[in-house]
């Protein structure tokens, strides 16, 4: 998963918004969203549905797998969620490679006597979608008695006339043309746009995955090695962390984990939580307070990876055109 990850972390945030280019855009070229968007009714919910479509790329050697590209699209509405799943090119329908997720990895959401452990194949029938306005919505995952609830303002971008950007550019819109196969020259045409996802959660939790990080220590030999760990501030440059505002606390079902969570000095939350006799690098998520994230692409590096119809018809012909 690139981008929004959260309670929207297993897998199902790719997919494209069916109309054109909505709501007025900015100097920036990211259209007016999360308030204004939605107030005025011009967001990209439209009919109390949100639509989108996402591009993966399949490698698998070891098992004698070509090459392929997926094409995912998806339709959230509060009657359920609905799921397109095609190749775009490569000897392997990707519909097959996308039915083997393994159902023993998991993505875990920990809170206050809440445990919620889903596995990617299984994600629609825990998540319920409920429009707030036309560029807001909420969604709640429930499972075993445990529920967690959050907010996303979904972030509009501007991409016409917009293509690959350099590997090492510290700003602009980085897209699924910026793939090395691609030319040069590739340019979206108009009226094709993008998406971010903003979560604000209504309540504190903490994410980890299966194959997160993790070993044999204990929270105080974690916050001990902190500081020679090397992170990246959102303008991309390289730290390491100053470990103050330290948080130990349990959660889980029976509040029976132990977790801790600070905050750095450039007010980034790190955090890990000690599941199954193991210590597991996890995100922290605060009640109340939006998410951190790069969204000017004029002052930063801001990947987008959602596409709206023309934009994903668009990126299905250079796919085809240029993968070999």
């Amino acid at each position: 998963m690139r981008n929004n990850k959260s309670v929207l972390g297993v897998g199902i945030i790719t997919a494209v918004l069916a109309i054109t280019g909505c709501g007025g855009s900015d100097d920036n070229g990211v259209y007016q969203s999360g308030g204004n968007g939605g107030q005025n009714g011009n967001g990209p919910i439209v009919n109390k549905a949100f639509q989108y479509t996402s591009f993966e790329m399949y490698n698998d050697k070891a098992n004698s797998y070509k090459s392929a590209w997926g094409k995912l699209k998806y339709t959230w509405r509060e009657s359920g969620i609905t799921e397109e799943i095609s190749t775009v090119v490569g000897k392997t329908p990707f519909q097959d490679i996308h039915n083997t997720l393994d159902k023993n990895s998991f993505d875990y959401y920990v809170g206050n006597n809440t445990f919620i452990a889903i596995a990617e194949p299984d994600f629609k029938q825990y998540f319920k979608f409920k429009v707030v306005d036309s560029d807001t919505f909420k969604l709640t995952q429930t499972k075993d008695k445990s529920s967690l609830t959050s907010v996303f303002d979904v972030l509009t971008y501007d991409l016409n006339g917009k293509g690959k950007i350099s590997d090492s550019a510290m700003t602009g819109i980085d897209t699924d043309l910026n793939a090395g196969y691609f030319p040069n020259d590739v340019k979206f045409p108009k009226g094709s746009v993008c998406y971010q996802l903003q979560e604000t959660p209504v309540q504190s939790y903490y994410y980890f995955y299966t194959g997160a990080a993790r070993d044999k220590l204990s929270i105080d030999q974690w916050l001990k090695l902190e500081p020679n760990n090397t992170y990246y501030a959102l303008n991309g440059k390289p730290y390491h962390p100053v470990v103050k505002n330290v948080v130990k606390e349990q959660i889980g079902q029976n509040n029976s984990l132990p977790a801790v969570h600070y905050k750095d000095q450039y007010g980034q939350y790190h955090a890990a939580v000690q599941f199954n006799g193991m210590l597991y690098t996890a995100d922290y998520y605060e009640k109340g307070v939006k998410e951190t994230m790069n969204t000017d692409p004029n002052t930063s590096r801001v990947e987008c990876w959602m596409y709206n119809d023309i934009a994903a018809d668009y990126l299905e012909q250079q796919i085809k055109a240029n993968y070999k």
